[in-house]
């Protein structure tokens, strides 16, 4: 097999065991043939190999020389190899980066409807993993390299950068962008990041995370929204498995957090408007008898949410219907809301 047929990593590891080698008979050739010390031997084999040329430290036999002529012949050709092969390890690397950069901007900048997530902390590294699940678009913002890492490792779209820049919010097409989820360290953050997104982008919607009860307004002020505090939300969740297990039990068993045997979910569907479920009532529609799934609500144009809505309600286009079921009849449900019988 010829060395340029073995890998990078392997020939490094070759050229290390070559080099090693090489420093020990040399040192000890010289130790044995010239009588020097170790010292000497090793300093001798070193300038030999590096081709460095101070010349000899001690004058040389007949057989010395013949030996570092060999030495020369087996030493300085392996150095010269390691240090091309080093220096192909940094050039393909960074060649590497720079190419992969590139690219992730280019599916950056293609984007459409997408999602930005501004921060990759614990909150907002399980945002992604869900969307990434899920096939959302989306792409991440953060200005810790050691944050950026395992997006790098993953090929996850990401932006090494301040969110509150709006240079930074630019690059990741906050005017192409569907949604912004501000999850920063600080709520100060989240507020410039609201306001220049907004600024950017008015029609964007924006969820934000709150750090404190005190800061929902503010961040309701700056433009969010939606605005979340994961503390509030998970004392009262802890709080409702003690008071309401059964009710608690249900609700992650239809949003996937509980797996079980008897698996339900629960989605929203918005009527498009080539969908044969406009001006059809509740009663009149195939949802229930022939898709198998249960409407527990109905949002309608206007905004507001009907939760248990009558059998004669009357679906019109832009309805969003909350449904909840087996998965298995989803598919159906979305042909249905998009104009094709299921």
């Amino acid at each position: 097999m010829a060395i340029r047929d073995i890998s990078l990593v392997d020939r490094i590891k070759l050229l290390g065991i070559l080099l090693f080698n090489i420093f020990i008979v040399g040192t000890l050739g010289f130790h044995l043939i010239e009588g020097w010390g170790m010292l000497d031997s090793f300093f001798m084999t070193l300038i030999t190999v590096t081709t460095i040329g101070y010349g000899e430290i001690h004058p040389l036999s007949s057989s010395g020389k013949i030996f570092d002529i060999i030495l020369i012949f087996m030493g300085v050709g392996t150095a010269a190899y390691s240090f091309v092969t080093a220096t192909q390890v940094v050039v393909e690397g960074e060649v590497q980066r720079l190419l992969g950069r590139r690219r992730l901007d280019r599916k950056i900048m293609r984007l459409q409807g997408h999602y930005i997530i501004c921060g990759n902390g614990r909150i907002g590294s399980l945002i992604w993993k869900e969307f990434h699940g899920a096939g959302k678009p989306f792409v991440v913002i953060d200005s810790d390299h050691s944050a950026i890492t395992p997006l790098e490792m993953e090929d996850i779209p990401h932006i090494l950068g301040d969110a509150t820049q709006e240079e930074t919010l630019i690059r990741a097409g906050i005017k192409r962008a569907k949604g912004l989820i501000a999850t920063a360290s600080s709520d100060a953050a989240n507020v410039y990041i609201i306001l220049i997104a907004k600024d950017l982008n008015p029609d964007i919607f924006v969820l934000a995370r709150a750090e404190t009860e005190d800061s929902i307004k503010n961040l309701k002020r700056a433009g969010a929204d939606r605005v979340i505090s994961p503390y509030l939300i998970g004392g009262r969740h802890m709080a409702n498995i003690i008071l309401k297990p059964t009710v608690v039990d249900f609700v992650e068993l239809a949003t996937g957090e509980k797996q079980d045997d008897f698996f339900i979910q629960m989605e929203g569907f918005k009527i498009k408007e080539d969908s044969v479920l406009i001006g059809n009532t509740l009663r009149e529609s195939p949802i229930r008898k022939e898709i198998g799934l249960i409407v527990v609500a109905i949002k309608g144009k206007n905004g507001r949410m009907l939760f248990n809505p009558p059998a004669d309600y009357m679906l019109s286009e832009g309805d969003v219907l909350v449904c909840i079921g087996e998965p298995s009849a989803f598919n159906a449900m979305k042909r249905l809301v998009s104009g094709e019988r299921p």
